[in-house]
């Protein structure tokens, strides 16, 4: 196996074009096992376009992907998914089945779990994130953050080596935003390897053990996150932040 052992995910010279548009121009990056990275920058700067590639919901047109040493794109997609979770902007919840099937479809058709076993880790996951009492509850029947704490807990079911959120909290109303980032703070107090695009940077800045800058489709700048927000070196880095500390 190449690459080294301690890094969960290894990106190298990354590339994605959408037409002429290039939208991701040659990254490299690295994730170790159990840390937590935060990735900003502004709108159309590739920081969702880089989550979708790692678990090719977009194809790359360059560079490389590996998962512990081996490339993704060799892996059956329904694994890759199981292992590399993804919570969405928008739930992706099954609106038709409750939250309690939600967590349970994924790991019976592609983990092969039984029936029981996989109710069993679904109602675990489900108290994890506090939504144990909605179980039976259908998405139209429950608020934007109890969906996202259900997207959450599905991803979770299906035990994944490293989790990703795109944009988790802007789909939902300003009082709801603070019980999906918690949840996501227990899961760094658990271990789990996340990569989180935000545009939270007070939650980036106290979550994160590192911020990554994106802008233009290029990695800026990449540094714990005391650092990055009290210290921007990049000219680029310090006119976002100012921009978006002062909101």
């Amino acid at each position: 196996m190449e690459g080294s052992m301690a890094n969960i995910i290894e990106i190298g010279s990354l590339v994605k074009h959408f037409g002429k548009n290039a939208v991701l121009k040659g990254i490299d990056l690295a994730f170790p096992k159990g840390q937590v990275a935060c990735i900003i920058g502004p709108s159309g700067s590739g920081k969702s376009t880089l989550l979708r590639c790692i678990n090719l919901l977009e194809t790359p047109d360059g560079g490389s992907i590996r998962l512990q040493g081996q490339d993704v794109t060799e892996m059956p997609t329904g694994l890759l998914h199981a292992r590399v979770g993804m919570v969405f902007q928008q739930f992706n919840l099954f609106n038709n089945l409750s939250a309690l099937e939600n967590c349970v479809l994924g790991q019976v058709k592609v983990l092969k779990r039984s029936r029981a076993q996989s109710e069993e880790t679904a109602m675990r996951y489900l108290e994890r994130v506090g939504m144990l009492p909605y179980r039976d509850a259908r998405p139209d029947q429950l608020s934007g953050g109890q969906k996202q704490r259900a997207a959450i807990a599905r991803a979770l079911s299906m035990d994944p080596d490293v989790l990703l959120f795109d944009e988790p909290t802007s789909a939902l109303d300003p009082e709801m935003v603070d019980e999906v980032l918690n949840v996501i703070r227990t899961l760094k107090d658990g271990g789990l390897t996340m990569l989180i695009v935000t545009h939270e940077m007070a939650f980036a800045r106290d979550a994160a053990d590192r911020v990554v800058f994106m802008d233009a489709g290029q990695l800026v700048e990449d540094e714990p996150p005391q650092i990055l927000f009290a210290q921007p070196r990049n000219p680029r880095t310090q006119a976002f932040l100012a921009r978006s500390l002062r909101r």
